[in-house]
């Protein structure tokens, strides 16, 4: 009776919290009604996953009856020392524009939103139990100039819905890299060479680790991260990213 009546009154202070102070969603910026939380329905309803078929390995967009437990044309040829990469949707229209959102400060709780929904995606379609959810790392003078960073973030969403700890000192980016939009797929290689290094070995070794990103385009990023989980000892390492671009 007590935990109904703490409900009540819960809800009857949402309720007056929207009146005096309404909120809007944080991807749309329309008003939110009382039971929404963060993103309205419609968003959320958009944010789901798309049914087109997508590569079995890096979960690129692919023509339909497809086999492609080998790889796509875009994969096939490339070694991959993460397993596969899952993702919510692909970067494009609305779902693209929520992504830009989450790289500003005030955009950490979207990022954090759009985690969970990754997070219930991959629950619900994959066999693969992760020991911890850990995330790209930013060089430490970035994460100064940005202030946050939002990779972590998702990746805090992602863990909050599997109930997996999040773990955010297994890797360091050693050395600051330019942008690598823009660069060509060699150039990509080259500039994250020895960016990356293992914190602390004992925390990889044996596990299976879930690589949370925002964004995967070519897979140079997630995959030398994962290279650097590997040599570390990890068991196995799967990518989870909120968007798939068509980039390559």
């Amino acid at each position: 009776m007590t935990n109904h009546y703490a409900k009540m009154a819960s809800q009857w202070l949402q309720a007056g919290l929207h009146v005096c102070a309404p909120a809007l969603c944080h991807s749309c910026d329309n008003l939110l009604d009382y039971d929404e939380i963060w993103l309205c329905n419609a968003c959320r309803e958009s944010f789901q996953p798309p049914i087109d078929p997508k590569c079995s390995r890096c979960n690129a967009r692919v023509g339909p009856h497809l086999d492609t437990n080998d790889g796509c044309l875009l994969c096939k040829k490339d070694h991959f020392y993460f397993e596969k990469v899952v993702s919510l949707g692909f970067y494009q229209g609305q779902f693209k524009d929520a992504i830009l959102r989450i790289k500003h400060l005030q955009g950490e709780q979207l990022a954090r939103t759009l985690g969970a929904l990754l997070g219930a995606h991959f629950s619900g379609t994959q066999g693969f139990q992760p020991d911890f959810i850990t995330c790209i790392p930013v060089h430490w003078w970035k994460r100064l100039i940005k202030g946050h960073n939002q990779t972590e973030s998702i990746a805090l969403g992602v863990a909050d819905e599997l109930k997996k700890p999040f773990v955010n000192s297994v890797l360091r980016k050693v050395r600051h890299t330019a942008e690598q939009s823009g660069l060509l797929p060699t150039e990509r290689r080259k500039n994250l060479r020895n960016a990356f290094a293992p914190a602390s070995k004992s925390l990889i070794q044996g596990k299976q680790i879930l690589l949370v990103d925002d964004v995967l385009t070519t897979g140079t990023t997630a995959n030398q991260v994962a290279k650097v989980l590997m040599s570390a000892g990890a068991k196995k390492v799967v990518v989870a990213v909120l968007a798939r671009s068509f980039g390559r």
